[in-house]
């Protein structure tokens, strides 16, 4: 029979795998949030890295708190999306999960959204059609969640 790991050396020789949450927060006429971090050169969709022990969605939930001044519910997963291990820049290989902030009226947005100033620049509702001020590949997941949203697609999970 084969000696097996204890689990702290077994799950040590594990593959790191990082994860985020973030969300779509739309205003009434199906702009949405997104945000300019002070350590990107693009723009991002609100939300954060997970800490340990905590549900991608909780974290979605306080990382739009933290960032923006805005306690929400945060509702339904509309896309999970795995990238893979990126030697070239040190990466391991990670989850990024996206729900669905819900709707709020623009008027309320302005006036209750707060800047972190530590970590953002600026924030903006911007329509669909500007989803390239994200990377590449976050235009890409803000669309495909738009259109979960819209009943156009299923929610994409990897």
């Amino acid at each position: 029979m084969p000696r097996l790991l204890p689990d702290p050396a077994y799950f040590a020789s594990l593959p790191k795998v990082i994860s985020s949450g973030a969300v779509i927060l739309r205003d009434e006429d199906d702009r949405f949030v997104v945000e300019k971090p002070n350590y990107r050169d693009h723009w991002l969709l609100p939300g954060g890295g997970v800490d340990p022990g905590e549900d991608a969605r909780k974290c979605a939930q306080r990382e739009v708190l933290e960032e923006l001044g805005l306690d929400l519910e945060v509702g339904r997963l509309l896309a999970a999306n795995w990238s893979p291990a990126n030697p070239a820049r040190s990466a391991p290989m990670a989850v990024h999960f996206v729900f669905d902030a819900g709707v709020v009226p623009r008027a309320e947005l302005e006036a209750n959204i707060v800047p972190q100033a530590s970590e953002l620049d600026d924030w903006a509702l911007i329509d669909e059609a500007d989803a390239d001020i994200l990377s590449p590949w976050g235009g890409a997941r803000a669309r495909r969640a738009l259109a979960v949203l819209r009943g156009e697609a299923q929610p994409d999970l990897f």
